[in-house]
């Protein structure tokens, strides 16, 4: 499966925690652990040498502690000066061959709110190798962990396309883990009773793709929702304007239901590929594939689709 993966650190706490975290990850060998350096802009005249002698510094200790786990790893520093810095991490995950990238959810100066640090959201948006987004808890300022069992209980939403069950295939194939919870949501329909319909559908769908996780010996939870709101609400300042909902959701609503179930089920990670129908062939990801991974409380998994 993933046995040589890329660990993109700045060494925010954020970051170092994913240090913890590389031992859940089944079948993991090698590890090549990556910090990229960037020019202040504001920054006339900059020499990064001392910076990368720091950084090596810093991983170093980051390397004694993974190959006490046994795993391969290799160290590189790069810079940034006039490229992006997702753009650095992507080409070395190319020339390192990995198929797996891992980062946190926030870098250095993002706020501790449920946004996409910018880097994180550059490799989401432009990379080409799966990605792993790893999130943690705060909890009275101390740093709690969400890799404990990170594969213990895992969500992978579908829309039943190839793209889409993306991910399912990868759990299948590799046994990623024995507890799925397998989630369709239905994304619209004309009236009520086309989208009890569309539920009936995937309800049946989702009860096939779990026998089939059956035959490999994985359980799974099925569950088929609706991403409409059946109540009305009300919008507006000063003057207030009642809006009757329809059964009609939005991209936005289908990733909303996800995050919701994804914390109702208590799930450990959401896994899922990085389209769905539709997709453009030049998109690298899927709207509701980002909205998941931008706006989420758990680790996310995007399996990127093959084309």
């Amino acid at each position: 499966m993933y046995e040589k993966i890329l660990i993109a650190t700045d060494f925010s706490k954020y970051a170092e925690k994913i240090i913890d975290c590389v031992g859940e990850i089944p079948g993991v060998k090698e590890v090549v652990l990556l910090h990229v350096l960037f020019k202040d802009p504001l920054a006339r005249v900059w020499s990064p040498g001392d910076e990368i002698k720091q950084a090596a510094n810093k991983m170093e200790t980051y390397k004694k502690a993974l190959q006490n786990a046994n795993l391969s790893v290799k160290v590189r520093a790069e810079i940034a000066e006039e490229t992006p810095e997702h753009l650095v991490i992507e080409r070395v995950a190319r020339e390192e061959n990995v198929s797996l990238v891992v980062m946190g959810a926030r870098g250095r100066s993002i706020w501790q709110g449920l946004l996409l640090g910018s880097v994180s959201s550059g490799v989401l948006r432009y990379g080409d190798k799966d990605l792993l987004i790893m999130r943690h808890k705060i909890d009275k300022e101390e740093m709690g962990k969400f890799c404990s069992h990170i594969f213990e209980k895992v969500m992978a939403p579908t829309d039943f396309s190839s793209a889409g069950n993306a991910a399912i295939e990868m759990i299948k194939e590799s046994k990623l883990t024995n507890n799925v919870l397998l989630l369709n949501v239905v994304a619209k329909g004309e009236n009520q009773l086309q989208v009890d319909a569309a539920l009936g559908k995937a309800e049946n769908k989702l009860e096939e793709i779990k026998a089939d996780l059956a035959k490999t010996g994985i359980n799974a939870k099925a569950i088929a929702v609706s991403a409409s709101v059946g109540e009305p609400r009300t919008y507006g300042s000063g003057g207030m304007v009642k809006v009757e909902t329809t059964p009609f959701a939005s991209v936005g609503g289908v990733a909303d239901r996800i995050l919701t179930i994804a914390e109702n089920e208590n799930v450990s990670l959401i896994a899922m590929g990085s389209h769905g129908k539709g997709w453009l062939a030049e998109a690298t990801i899927g709207s509701v594939a980002s909205d998941v991974a931008r706006m989420g409380q758990r680790p996310v998994l995007i399996v990127r689709s093959k084309k």
